[in-house]
């Protein structure tokens, strides 16, 4: 090491003349004995850390260090904030009678909900409720949050409109069974339907990827949909019209036999029919109503029949939908932002 560092001092050293007198008082360095070099420079070292360890902190502190009882930082998390009080739903007493004369006619329980338009969440007034029935198999109607869902996807189907116009125009088993394939695996297509309704604010509502006992043949049909939350998600669908016209458009095709909120104008439904997981007959429908006061509101009805004839639960739910549209009032105009 001492030669190299020599002949490189000395190349140093022969560069120009002027620089002879500082080379010779620097050359010290190259001849002083190795020991003599090692204690300068723990010296140097020393005085270093003492001056370090006395200083003043003007830096960035240190990092703490991981102990067994050192605890993670808190995450601060904005407070959940109750959602503002409803305004109560308009009291319809008028409304309430012919729902039990029509009980009495078709032999029939009823049940209906009625909801103001308005965005999720944007809602101030509360769904009315109407007769005792308030759940129940949800049958064909699920097929209008499917095709929803068929528009949150990405890949798009290359004959949508004809899948939608079959599955919810025509009320076609075998389109329901298309949307259904579409989405996927029985378990994709049952999370990516239940993700609708969750996006419309139902919470409550879980469409399952198997019926009972496994099977897997349409297990949509047995979802269970109470009546306000599908008249919640239809009064949120009209705010959002420009988006899901695909599919709410479908809603108020001319019907070959016309019932419930078929047979009234301006008006958007899908309605369905069948024996449901308890073995009763069920006859459902939801919608758009425009009442006559002109507002337009949220609807969903069903009516529960010891009959196994369907057309008597279609009559009822014909006969209700034209007293609500002449007897509801009072409900909040639409709030879409």
């Amino acid at each position: 090491m001492s030669r190299h560092a020599a002949a490189r001092g000395t190349s140093q050293a022969t560069v120009s003349d002027s620089q002879k007198p500082e080379s010779s008082r620097l050359s010290w360095w190259w001849k002083a004995p190795l020991s003599a070099l090692l204690v300068g420079i723990l010296a140097i070292m020393v005085s270093t850390i003492a001056f370090g360890a006395t200083r003043p902190n003007t830096g960035n502190p240190p990092a703490p260090e991981a102990s067994a009882s050192s605890t993670p930082p808190s995450v601060l998390h904005s407070p959940l904030v109750a959602p503002p009080e409803l305004a109560p739903a308009p009291d319809l007493p008028e409304l309430d009678a012919q729902i039990a004369a029509i009980e009495e006619k078709y032999n029939v329980t009823i049940g209906i909900t009625i909801t103001p338009v308005a965005g999720v969440y944007q809602r101030q007034q509360a769904t009315w409720y109407g007769g005792t029935l308030r759940s129940g198999d949800a049958l064909a109607t699920i097929d209008v949050a499917m095709a929803l869902a068929i528009l949150d996807q990405e890949r798009q189907p290359q004959q949508r409109d004809y899948m939608f116009n079959k599955a919810l125009a025509d009320d076609s088993a075998a389109g329901d069974e298309a949307l259904w394939a579409f989405l996927g695996t029985p378990e994709q297509a049952a999370s990516a339907t239940t993700q609708v309704l969750r996006d419309y604010a139902d919470h409550r509502t879980t469409v399952p990827s198997s019926g009972v006992g496994g099977d897997s043949s349409s297990p949509y049909l047995a979802t269970q949909w109470a009546l306000d939350q599908q008249s919640q998600l239809m009064a949120a669908l009209r705010c959002d019209y420009s988006r899901v016209n695909p599919v709410l458009s479908k809603l108020n095709d001319p019907a070959d036999n016309p019932w419930g909120l078929q047979t009234l104008p301006m008006s958007y439904s899908k309605g369905a029919w069948g024996v449901t997981s308890n073995g009763g007959m069920l006859v459902r429908q939801f919608g758009l109503i425009r009442l006559a006061d002109g507002n337009t509101v949220g609807i969903a009805m069903a009516a529960s029949q010891a009959s196994d004839d369907p057309a008597v639960g279609r009559a009822a739910i014909t006969d209700l939908s034209n007293q609500v549209r002449r007897l509801a009032t009072g409900f909040d105009d639409a709030r879409c932002s």
